[in-house]
């Protein structure tokens, strides 16, 4: 499983030939470079659900999401679960996450997460090897206590941040960057252009959570 960063919430993940791309509304919104990318599944965590046509259509984004080599994108925003390509996403009831597997691989992906989300819910979610969560503590997202309380409890392998100040036109409330790893107290980072995400790597990193920034 293969996770690159396309910008600001959004981000590419490719199994073996099936591309999940997540949140291109909030992408769109936030002001940031949309470049051209192909999907066979698009995963939604807040938007407006169009009762005729589908979400990409809605927001005008046909020519910047593509589809893939299936020919068709599969576009996700309600709760359920959904086998495509050999990849299994669950989404659960009022939840503001999706579950990604592939084989013994798991990937948690995070978009806007409400307020008043419970950090309860993420709880006894098995191992997961890579968490992608907003970390900007912004009006639009948590704040630390709860984030730093979201990461214990899912306890990832690789954490993946995102929606940080300077990473959309507009960073105006917004934590940056170095302020997140100050109050963490991180010290095993890294800067990559995309994480290949391999159970070896994994039981590696498993004592000490390693933090990517993506670019």
């Amino acid at each position: 499983m293969k996770i690159k960063k396309i910008g600001w919430t959004s981000f590419l993940i490719t199994s073996n030939e099936l591309n999940i791309v997540t949140d291109p509304v909030l992408l769109k919104e936030s002001g940031a470079s949309f470049p051209k990318v192909e999907a066979d599944v698009c995963l939604f965590t807040e938007c407006d659900i169009p009762s005729e046509g589908g979400v990409l259509e809605k927001y005008s984004l046909e020519e910047k999401v593509v589809p893939g080599k299936r020919g068709e994108i599969m576009e996700i925003f309600s709760p359920g679960e959904f086998e495509v390509g050999g990849v299994m996403i669950r989404r659960g009831l009022n939840e503001d996450f999706y579950i990604i597997d592939e084989k013994n691989l798991r990937t948690l992906y995070m978009g806007i997460v409400r307020k008043d989300f419970d950090p309860e819910s993420v709880k006894n979610l098995g191992d997961v090897d890579a968490l992608i969560v907003p970390v900007g503590n912004g009006e639009d997202y948590i704040d630390y206590e709860k984030l730093d309380k979201i990461i214990s409890n899912v306890d990832p392998a690789i954490l993946i941040p995102c929606a940080y100040k300077g990473e959309r036109k507009d960073s105006e409330g917004l934590k940056s960057r170095e302020e997140f790893i100050k109050h963490f107290g991180y010290t095993n980072i890294t800067d990559e252009g995309f994480v290949n995400l391999k159970k070896k790597r994994v039981e590696e990193d498993q004592k000490s959570v390693e933090v990517v920034f993506l670019k």
